[in-house]
């Protein structure tokens, strides 16, 4: 069983799934001829595109960031690239009932205020009751099969930060579920000598870059610390979009919603040692919380879900 967290009673709002409101979490991966233009650029957009193929292709570099931090993991055990394929099922959604729940951190929207102004759109509930993240690896998610106009299949992405360890350590009462690398205390004088700027050693004003330094933002470890929930986000995602989480970047496992199955391809790095692996937190709703985490689905007749929030919201408010 995977350890567990209280959680408040919130509704969250879906957004439109872009790079600039996503780019704490990772990165999103799309043509950037084919991005709607509401959207702000992917990483890709400001990519050098080269031509390929004998002229018949565009090639853009580096599209995403890839992180293999298992050198800090506490076993030492090396990791390899693996590719796997996950066929994920449309998820259960349950009947949509009003609540006084607040959505997330968008205070200055109520999802059900307007209950009866659009009877045209059908609106579930999604109970969000599980969160998990790769402490070293990066996790893109490829979705096959899925047209970018697709209405009646698409995913949501569900995504939360990191909390600093202590806050951990208050909302639990015991350390957080994360293995912490040992810190390597210097003890030599030669040691502590060659922390000086100018180095005795050497001709180096200043210290080496740092190998963390060298990463995007989001595929840098994020800590030891558990999922803050009062800011967890849920996107919505097009068939043309995949996603990459960063390394330790809390998330839901994929939430289909629709009629069919969706393939993804998965990228990651691996080493075989669970807890490094793959760490998993319960969200149970407190004493006083109403019903936990919820994500509202509103669709049209189409079955095209609206987005409620953020960018190309429809609700949102001045």
């Amino acid at each position: 069983m995977p350890p567990s967290m209280p959680t408040p009673s919130m509704r969250i709002p879906i957004e439109t799934l872009a790079q600039a409101p996503f780019s704490q979490f990772g990165t999103v991966i799309e043509n950037p001829a084919q991005s709607a233009g509401a959207r702000s650029p992917s990483p890709s957009s400001s990519a050098t595109a080269l031509p390929a193929n004998q002229g018949s292709a565009l090639k853009y570099l580096d599209v995403t960031h890839l992180s293999n931090l298992y050198t800090l993991a506490p076993s030492q055990k090396p990791s390899r690239a693996t590719m796997n394929m996950f066929v994920c099922a449309p998820r259960n959604l349950r009947a949509h009932e009003p609540s006084a729940s607040m959505p997330s951190s968008w205070g200055d929207i109520d999802i059900d205020e307007d209950e009866d102004e659009d009877s045209s759109l059908h609106k579930q509930l999604f109970d969000v009751r599980i969160l998990e993240r790769h402490p070293f690896t990066t996790q893109t998610f490829i979705p096959m099969g899925l047209a970018q106009a697709e209405r009646h299949t698409q995913y949501l992405v569900i995504v939360a930060p990191t909390l600093p360890a202590s806050a951990s350590r208050r909302r639990t009462g015991r350390p957080p579920p994360y293995p912490t690398p040992k810190v390597t205390r210097l003890r030599s004088i030669t040691d502590i000598f060659a922390r000086a700027r100018p180095s005795p050693f050497t001709n180096e004003a200043a210290p080496p870059p740092n190998q963390m330094e060298r990463l995007h933002p989001s595929a840098r470890p994020k800590g030891p610390g558990l999922p803050d929930l009062k800011n967890l986000r849920a996107f919505i995602a097009t068939g043309n979009q995949a996603v990459t989480y960063g390394a330790g970047t809390w998330h839901a496992p994929m939430v289909v919603i629709g009629d069919r199955p969706i393939e993804f391809v998965v990228v990651q790095f691996a080493n075989g040692v669970g807890a490094e692996d793959c760490q998993e937190i319960e969200l149970k709703p407190d004493s006083k919380a109403e019903e936990g985490l919820v994500v509202t689905v509103e669709s049209d007749v189409s079955g095209r879900v609206q987005v409620k929030a953020g960018v190309g919201s429809i609700k949102a408010k001045l």
